[in-house]
């Protein structure tokens, strides 16, 4: 059975994008990586390295977003868990057999497959599966690469300044 290896990242719903990421530099020591946006689901974001961990912090850009309702109805706070998995398909798989809904919506991206599984499953925050095929997400100079390539790539994703 594929198994997961490991957590490679936790996403914070915030209020606002500047403040977190002031926050998070000036309070917790962490280096922003990158600063990104998705037009798709509108909302925009930024990495932050804290030691060997990342956190990515999440405004919304649009009152009716994904992430307007859920700080609207949860707060600020932990609104996703990325789990790197050995094998992205085969754990779908294992988790669809079990009655789990998961949302393989990026899982036909050749380079960056991704699934996400519901709060239900993901005891009250979302799932984000990940198997990147260049490697994992993490704080080494490649992964910082692979995250720009992400960015890059990934259509409805871009880089911001």
């Amino acid at each position: 059975m594929a198994k997961i290896k490991g957590i490679n990242h936790l996403g914070f719903a915030v209020k606002n994008l500047g403040e977190a990421i002031r926050s998070a530099e000036e309070n917790l020591g962490g280096e922003l990586m990158i600063k990104f946006e998705s037009t798709k689901q509108k909302y925009k974001g930024a990495l932050v390295q804290l030691g060997e961990s990342i956190i990515s912090l999440i405004e919304s850009t649009d009152e009716n977003s994904f992430m307007a309702k859920f700080i609207e109805s949860r707060g600020e706070g932990i609104q996703h868990i990325g789990l790197e998995v050995d094998n992205l398909e085969e754990f779908v798989k294992h988790l669809e057999s079990k009655g789990i809904r998961v949302d393989k919506g990026d899982m036909q991206n050749e380079n960056f497959p991704e699934a996400l599984v519901g709060t239900r499953t993901g005891y009250g925050v979302v799932l984000q599966l990940t198997q990147w095929k260049a490697g994992p997400m993490d704080v080494s100079p490649e992964g910082r690469e692979r995250i720009k390539q992400k960015y890059r790539e990934v259509p409805g994703l871009r880089l911001i300044e």
